[in-house]
């Protein structure tokens, strides 16, 4: 005859931590649905399609977006009064090519005067070919102008990278030399007022820093671009980040536009978090003023091997 088991209590600290673990699994889920929530929303409204479709022609083998190294053009785009975005230049070109292998970005910046061939316009500045035929025209113009595929472009506003400063509290740069202070200043109209060395700059003395250009050179000035989005990646990084990318993503949406999708967009903040290395590389030239206009004329040789060095980067054979 089988004995009659006594329903075993729980102690009431035993209750007690089951309850917490109960409380923390529900609020986890409801934060993860509610990130998701807004990342689906942001995305919806920031989310365009390239008339060439998913998959550039430089790619030779099915492209692989989870799995394969890929490139990303980053436009900041200079709308004026009356100029819808499509219509407008692209004031700082950015290509970033990303290592899924080793973790590791490469940036290089192409100044915005560089003397390049655009597919159905012919030579020109590199700026113009957004305002002749938007995102889709800047893809085919940079592809031709490095020899790979240009895989993601995200288009953005200058009100959307100095919100997203000011999200994460300022980014960490140093300020070399005192003209560029100086411009900086003097293009703000006295709002920005720094001095050389290193500072953690808001989102309006950022902007001043990445767009300053009468103080030095196009190269000089891209390599700011890239120094203030290398500042960028490493406090995204950061823990303390974390409560920002709320509103960094009510940002996005607003002031971006890009052809990465939802799940794309999610599969890289576990990329960005674990990223060993942002480099730069840099394009050599000249300057070129055949009339009235100036442009800055690329080296031939420094341009190839600034396209070996993407090649490898991007795993391409």
């Amino acid at each position: 005859m089988k004995e009659k088991r006594s329903k075993r209590r729980l102690r009431p600290w035993v209750k007690a931590v089951l309850f917490i673990m109960a409380f923390v699994m529900v609020m986890a889920v409801s934060v993860t649905g509610y990130a998701y929530y807004k990342i689906s929303k942001a995305s919806n409204k920031a989310q365009v399609s390239l008339e060439r479709g998913d998959t550039s022609q430089k790619r030779v083998k099915a492209f692989d977006p989870g799995k394969d190294s890929f490139s990303v053009l980053l436009l900041g785009i200079d709308s004026r009064p009356g100029e819808t975005v499509d219509e407008a230049r692209s004031d700082a070109v950015l290509l970033a090519a990303v290592n899924r292998t080793d973790k590791t970005i490469k940036l290089l910046s192409i100044p915005r005067d560089a003397y390049v061939d655009i597919p159905g316009r012919g030579y020109d500045k590199i700026a113009h070919a957004h305002a002749f035929g938007s995102a889709d025209l800047s893809v085919k113009t940079i592809e031709n102008l490095l020899n790979i595929p240009v895989d993601y472009v995200i288009s953005g506003n200058f009100k959307a990278f100095q919100d997203i400063v000011d999200e994460l509290n300022g980014i960490d740069v140093t300020i070399k030399d005192e003209g560029i202070a100086k411009q900086m200043e003097k293009d703000s109209k006295g709002k920005v007022h720094v001095q050389t060395g290193t500072h953690t700059l808001n989102g309006e003395e950022a902007l001043a820093f990445v767009r300053t250009r009468k103080a030095d050179s196009d190269l000089m000035r891209g390599k700011r671009q890239m120094e203030a989005l290398q500042a960028i990646f490493e406090k995204s990084k950061s823990i303390s980040s974390i409560p920002s990318y709320d509103n960094i993503i009510d940002t996005l949406g607003d002031n971006v536009s890009t052809n990465l999708s939802m799940k794309q967009f999610i599969g890289l903040f576990p990329l960005l978090s674990s990223l060993k290395s942002v480099d730069t590389i840099q394009l050599k030239g000249h300057d070129y003023q055949p009339g009235n206009v100036y442009y800055f004329e690329l080296d031939g040789p420094g341009l190839e091997e600034v396209r070996t060095e993407l090649r490898k980067q991007l795993e391409l054979s």
